[in-house]
C-alpha cells in the first residue's frame, strides 16, 4: 500500500507549531546568569525589559561612585578646586583603589570625578564629599535624600565610596533608576564613557600618568574578550564581602539600555559580571523596540489641561506644560502602540527637583499592567495669563453670563415639534390618498350607470348597444 507523504508531513508541522515555545520566553529561560539579583532596563522610559531578584537587598561596592558622582556634578562646577584634607585621604581600608593622593593635595572637580569613576579612586571620593557638604556624613546624607528623590526604596548609603559596610546596601532596581537618572545628565555620560584620562600635574604630585577606564566592555585589558561593540559606559565593583557588581550602559541605534549585576561571579570563570551583562543586554537589543511618545503626550497633556492654574489660555502653542525631551515607550518587537493603555495623573503638590524643575504629575504607558514608558510633567511658568494671575477678564465674563442665562438650547423641545409635526404630515398624506381614492371609486361607478342607461337588453338578457 502507497502511503502519501502530505498528511503526516502538515501532522508534523501542526505539532512542531504546538511544541515550539515562544521566542521571548525562550530567550528569557536562556538567560543563565551567576549574578544573585540583575536588570536590564530601558534609559529612555524607564520601562524594565528583565529581572532577577532586582528587589533583593545587595552590597553595591564601586558603583556606589555613580551616585557619588551625580550628586557631585548636581552641587557643583567642574571649575571648582577640591583640596584634599589628611582625613580623606588616610580614612581608607587596605587595598582600596586609589591614585595616591596627599594631604593639601589641590585638584579640578573635573579631574577628581574622572578618578571617581575611571580608576575608582576612593579618597576622591572623600575628598569630593568634604568639598561638597562640609563633610563626609553629610555628603552621604544628600546622597540618601537624593535617592529617594529618583524613586529608590531599598537602598542606605553609609560611605561615598561603597567600601563594605553593613548599613551600606541597594538592590538591582535602585542601582538602575539611579544609573539611569546620571546618564540623563551629559557630563556624567561622558565621563563614564571615556576610556582613558591624562590627569595633570598639581601641587603635590607630578607625571601621576594616564587613568584607564576598568570596564573590560568598554577597554580591552585583562579581559579583551568582553570588549561590546555596544558598550558606552559604565562603572566596575568589587569587595570581598559584597562580590562583584557591575552596571554597563550600552547604546544600539536610538536604544539605550542599562544593565546591572549583583553579587555575580569572578571574570575568572565561565559565567561571570561580563557574560551576564552582555546576555541581558543582548536580549534587550534583540527583543524590544522603542517608541517616541513625546509629540503625542504634549498634546494630550495641552488639550485636557487648557484651562488649568497651570496653563495659559486658549493656546496650546504656549502651554506652561512639558515632558521630557526623550520620553518615549519600550516595548516587544511584535506589540503597537494600540496595545499599550495612556494614564494622566497629577499630585496634590508641586514637587521640586534638584535641578530645579517642578513635577505636578505624570504621565505614563503600561502593557499588561507592566509600566512600558511615560514621563514626568513639568510646569514652567511663562509670561502668559493663568488662572493664577489677576487680569481683566470683566469682559469675557459679562458675555459668559449673559450666555449662560439665554439657557442651554432646548434640544428635546425642538425634537418633540419636529416628531408632532412628522406626525401631522404622516396623517394628512393618508386623509389625501383616502379621499382621492373615494373619489376614483364614485367616478367608475358613475361611468357604469351611465353606461346601462344606453344600453337594450334582448329576449335573452343580453345588452346591445341602441341603433
Amino acid at each position: 500500500m502507497k502511503i502519501r507523504p502530505y498528511p503526516i508531513l502538515i501532522f508534523c508541522m501542526l505539532i512542531g507549531l504546538v511544541l515550539i515555545p515562544d521566542r521571548s520566553a525562550q530567550a528569557k529561560k536562556k538567560l543563565s546568569l551567576s549574578a544573585d539579583s540583575a536588570i536590564v532596563m530601558d534609559v529612555q522610559s524607564g520601562a524594565i525589559l528583565y529581572k532577577k531578584n532586582m528587589d533583593k537587598k545587595q552590597y553595591p561596592a564601586s558603583i556606589t561612585k555613580i551616585m557619588t558622582t551625580l550628586v557631585a556634578l548636581e552641587n557643583s562646577s567642574m571649575n571648582e578646586t577640591v583640596t584634599y584634607s589628611k582625613g580623606a585621604v588616610t580614612n581608607l581600608e587596605s587595598g582600596a583603589s586609589n591614585i595616591g593622593l596627599v594631604p593639601g593635595e589641590k585638584m579640578s572637580m573635573e579631574n577628581s570625578l574622572y578618578a571617581v569613576m575611571l580608576a575608582s579612586a576612593n579618597e576622591a571620593c572623600n575628598g569630593v564629599g568634604e568639598h561638597i557638604a562640609g563633610s563626609v556624613e553629610d555628603f552621604v546624607n544628600l546622597m540618601n535624600e537624593r535617592a529617594k528623590e529618583i524613586g529608590c526604596t531599598g537602598t542606605h548609603f553609609a560611605n561615598p565610596n561603597g567600601l563594605w559596610l553593613e548599613n551600606h546596601y541597594t538592590t538591582a532596581h535602585d542601582m538602575a533608576l539611579i544609573a539611569r537618572e546620571a546618564y540623563k545628565n551629559p557630563t556624567f555620560a561622558k565621563i563614564t564613557g571615556t576610556k582613558r584620562y591624562q590627569l595633570p600635574d598639581t601641587n603635590k604630585t607630578k607625571n601621576r600618568g594616564t587613568m584607564t577606564n576598568h570596564h573590560a566592555m568598554l577597554v580591552a585589558g585583562n579581559f579583551s574578550q568582553f570588549v561590546y561593540d555596544y558598550c558606552v559606559g559604565g562603572k566596575t565593583g568589587y569587595t570581598s564581602k559584597c562580590r562583584y557588581t557591575l552596571v554597563t550602559f550600552a547604546k544600539k541605534e536610538d536604544m539605550i539600555l542599562v544593565s546591572v549585576v549583583m553579587r555575580a561571579d569572578s571574570p575568572w570563570v565561565e559565567k561571570n559580571e561580563y557574560t551576564d551583562s552582555i546576555k541581558l543586554l543582548n536580549y534587550g537589543f534583540d527583543n524590544f523596540k522603542r517608541y517616541s511618545i513625546r509629540e503625542e503626550a504634549t498634546k494630550e497633556i495641552a488639550k485636557n489641561n487648557l484651562f488649568t492654574k497651570f496653563s495659559p489660555f486658549y493656546s496650546e502653542d504656549t502651554s506652561s506644560l512639558s515632558i521630557d525631551e526623550g520620553a518615549d515607550v519600550i516595548l516587544p518587537k511584535n506589540v503597537g502602540m494600540d496595545q499599550v493603555e495612556k494614564k494622566i495623573e497629577y499630585y496634590s503638590d508641586v514637587r521640586k527637583l534638584s535641578d530645579g524643575r517642578k513635577v505636578i504629575g505624570k504621565i505614563s504607558y503600561t502593557y499588561k499592567d507592566r509600566e512600558v514608558g511615560g514621563s514626568n510633567i513639568y510646569y514652567k511658568k511663562l509670561n502668559l495669563p493663568t488662572l493664577n494671575d489677576s487680569i481683566d477678564m470683566s469682559e469675557w465674563f459679562e458675555d459668559s453670563v449673559e450666555k449662560v442665562n439665554k439657557g442651554p438650547f432646548p434640544w428635546k423641545k425642538v425634537i418633540l415639534i419636529g416628531i408632532v409635526v412628522l406626525i401631522v404630515l404622516f396623517v394628512l398624506f393618508l386623509f389625501v390618498q383616502r379621499v382621492r381614492a373615494e373619489r376614483e371609486a364614485r367616478e367608475r361607478r358613475n361611468r357604469y350607470r351611465r353606461t346601462r342607461k344606453s344600453l337594450n337588453r334582448n329576449e335573452d338578457g343580453v345588452y346591445y348597444r341602441r341603433k
